[in-house]
């Protein structure tokens, strides 16, 4: 399981690893000493406060994989930035995204060829779970892009 949240980012731990029937939960969080603030680049290593954040990645042996990051929020000391709090980022998964990049591009090699209703239930049927309108929401973001 290490080697799985390795392959995400270099600096990430396992905390726990907890393995159901239907489910694969890995608690981790990232190993570094300070985070630079996305909006200003002042390195901080004083932390406000740690919360939770579930991302879904890809299954594994037909089980749905649930990474439970343990994510810090830094206090930015530079006085000029517009924000005095920052999380720490990630290069796996979109700023405010509940799936890892890597699921995001596998839906959408999905979804690309059908309907988002028949795409749903693919990827519903142990893959992740979603539903038909975030599957729309993927092709478009993926259209305005381009």
């Amino acid at each position: 399981m290490e080697e799985l949240l390795k392959s995400l980012d270099s600096d990430l731990v396992l905390i726990e690893a907890v393995v159901g029937e239907e489910k694969i939960e890995l608690h981790a969080k990232k190993d570094t000493v300070e985070e630079t603030c996305p909006y200003c680049g002042a390195k901080s290593k004083n932390v406000h406060s740690v919360y939770r954040k579930t991302i879904s990645d890809l299954p594994i042996q037909e089980k749905m994989v649930k990474i439970i990051l343990h994510k810090r929020l830094f206090f930015c000391r530079n006085s000029d930035c517009s924000r005095p709090l920052f999380s720490e980022t990630l290069s796996f998964v979109d700023r405010y995204g509940r799936r890892t990049n890597r699921l995001t591009k596998k839906i959408k090699e999905i979804a690309m060829n059908m309907s988002a209703r028949s795409a749903k239930k693919v990827v519903n049927e142990g893959i992740t779970n979603i539903s038909d309108d975030t599957i729309l929401r993927i092709l478009k973001k993926t259209e305005d892009r381009s």
